[in-house]
Parts: C-alpha cells; structure tokens; sequence
C-alpha cells in the first residue's frame, strides 16, 4: 500500500493512500478483524466517537469519500456508483477479507451500492439509516430534503443530542474547508435523483452478506417506517430501532450502535460456528 502520514487536521491516525491514481484519506486505528466505516454527509471526524468504541476489538479502516474531506474528486466521478466501485477497489488493494462493512446515512448508501455488485470481500454489513431507495413518490416525500432547508433546521433535525453553536469565522480554516468540501461533495452525489438510485431498489434482493439495519426512532430526516421498508427489501435482514435516537445515530447514541454492531457480529460467529 503506498500510503503517507499526515495529521489531517484533527484526526488522529489518518493516512493518504493512492487508489489507481485517486488519493484517499483513510483513518486506520485498532486492531482485530477488520472494519470498513463509511460516514454519512458531515464527514469522517463525525464518526469519531464510534471509531474509538468499534477500535476496541476491531481494525477500523474509515475513508473520507471521493470528494469530501481530504480526498480527491476524480473527474469522472458523479454518482455513490463511482464511489462503491472505487471502494471495491480499495478493498483489492488492502487484500482485506471477511470484512464488516457498516456505513452511516449517505455512507449506507454507499454500503448497500457495494453489497449489490460483489460481496466476496464482505462477512457482515450494517446500514445506519442509509439512503438509497426513492426518497420521494409522487406527491408523497419519504425523507426531508435538507437541500430546500436551512443549515441550522437540518443540524437540529439530524440529532436529538443539542447541536453545539459555532461561529464559522471563528473556526479553523482547515476545519471550515472540510466542511464545505463535505457539503459540496453530498450535493453533488445526491442532488438528483434526490439521496436514491431509483435501480437501488430492484437490486436489494441480491444482498447476501447478513445484514442489520440500524435506525433512531427519533430520525427527523429518514423516519422509521422508511427504514422498516428499507430492510425488508434485503433477504433476511435484521432490523433494530434505537431508542431517544435521531438520524445522526453516531452522534446520538454511538455507545448503542457498537454494542449493537458487536452483538451482531458475536451473533455471526456463533451461527457459523
């Protein structure tokens, strides 16, 4: 793996690997069987807290999609296809098998794109109220679309837990272009279709890899009976609600999600065994 050390602003662990001649940001912390942690649309640093957790008793390896952060943004690259394509690649390269996949809101997306092409790399996924399937039918719209919100109506919706107050000229300047990068980055992946592959769904039934679909009860942005329609579409998937949680299941209730992820994984080995 060619790959460089850098401090990536805040993040600790952080390295630049080169795929083909893309290059990554890719967190890389703990050890065990190995961790594909894919973020949602605020970015890799929002995951933090759960990658502190799942490093415990796993090798998290947790990209900054193509785009956001401190990765590249190929050319070519303008739908989540391009994206779990690439990761399949990431996948080769890192000669990783029997990998957990777990991706969150728009990095479940991507997560349930991958499970659908080739999941010969992948033991486990989890999906934490990704995005994916319509978003919208007819005049009914499923899931809020937070490019005709405000950015202060979307951060209170997206998480019970109070959203702290900052003052952006106050903040950092590599901290203030991570999160435009991010925020240009979601728009371009999900602006239309709005946060869907309208073919996502009619290819749900090719999941194999056993799955659980995580979701906040209290998810203002994707609410519960889209999740419940969401996994009923993968063959055998388990769904599980999680109490006094909103969308930003990371930022809610991360201490939840890994022991949900955990038990899921235990769950795995004992079947197997």
């Amino acid at each position: 793996m060619n790959s460089e050390a850098t401090n990536a602003g805040t993040l600790s662990g952080t390295h630049f690997v080169h795929v083909g001649d893309v290059r990554l940001e890719l967190l890389i912390k703990g050890e065990g069987k190995p961790v594909l942690l894919l973020h949602g649309m605020d970015g890799v640093e929002a995951l933090t807290p759960l990658i502190d957790l799942l490093a415990a008793t796993h090798k998290i390896y947790a990209p900054s999609h193509p785009g956001f952060g401190g990765s590249d943004l190929p050319r070519s690259f303008s739908t989540v296809d391009d994206i779990a394509y690439f990761y399949l690649d990431l996948l080769d390269q890192l000669d990783l098998r029997d990998v957990l996949i777990a991706g969150f809101s728009f990095g479940g997306w991507v997560a349930a794109e991958m499970l659908v092409k080739n999941s010969g790399r992948l033991a486990l996924a989890v999906l934490g109220a990704p995005f994916g399937i319509e978003t919208a039918h007819r005049t009914d719209r499923r899931v809020l679309d937070i490019f005709m919100c405000d950015g202060g109506t979307v951060e209170r919706k997206s998480q019970v837990t109070p959203v702290p107050s900052h003052d952006l000229a106050t903040l950092p300047e590599e901290v203030l272009e991570r999160k435009v990068r991010n925020a240009e980055a979601t728009m371009l992946y999900g602006w239309s279709p709005y946060m869907c592959n309208p073919k996502l769904r009619h290819r749900l039934h090719r999941v194999t890899t056993p799955t659980l679909v995580l979701w906040g009860e209290e998810d203002a942005i994707a609410p519960l009976d889209f999740g419940r329609d969401y996994a009923a579409l993968i063959p055998q998937a388990v769904f599980e609600a999680i109490p006094n949680c909103g969308h930003r299941i990371y930022v809610d209730s991360p201490e939840a999600a890994a022991r949900s992820i955990d038990s899921f994984a235990q769950r795995a080995v004992a079947a197997a065994a």
